[in-house]
């Protein structure tokens, strides 16, 4: 989804209009690394040096650099014999858990290859 033309568009935008405003993308998942915004948006956003701060349950922010690391040391993945370094982890771990939490309907194809992995 994040390679396709509609979703660089949209982040343009977003881009272009958090330079003349604040915005505030808004979802109803209680932990930031089990929504979508945050594992595709705001890793985007961070990535073009914008502020990103998740709202938590309790009402504090945490920055998106702190999620980051939240969710390197969630996965179980994170030690390379070859010490690929933190981008190509971070990615990795990126993947791994949208895997783990994207939609999917009972018995599909992309299940399945997930579940092989």
């Amino acid at each position: 989804m994040a390679t396709q033309a509609t979703f660089r568009d949209g982040l343009r935008r977003l881009t272009d209009s958090a330079s003349q405003s604040r915005i505030c993308l808004l979802c109803a998942e209680r932990e930031p690394l089990d929504c979508h915004r945050c594992l595709l948006v705001a890793r985007h956003l961070a990535e073009n040096a914008l502020a990103v701060g998740h709202i938590l349950h309790d009402g504090t922010i945490e920055p998106h650099t702190v999620t980051e690391r939240r969710l390197l040391a969630l996965d179980d993945n994170d030690c390379d014999l070859f010490d690929a370094g933190q981008a190509t982890r971070l990615a990795a771990a990126y993947r791994r858990r949208a895997m783990a939490v994207a939609f999917r309907q009972k018995g599909s194809a992309s299940r399945r290859a997930a579940e092989k992995r």
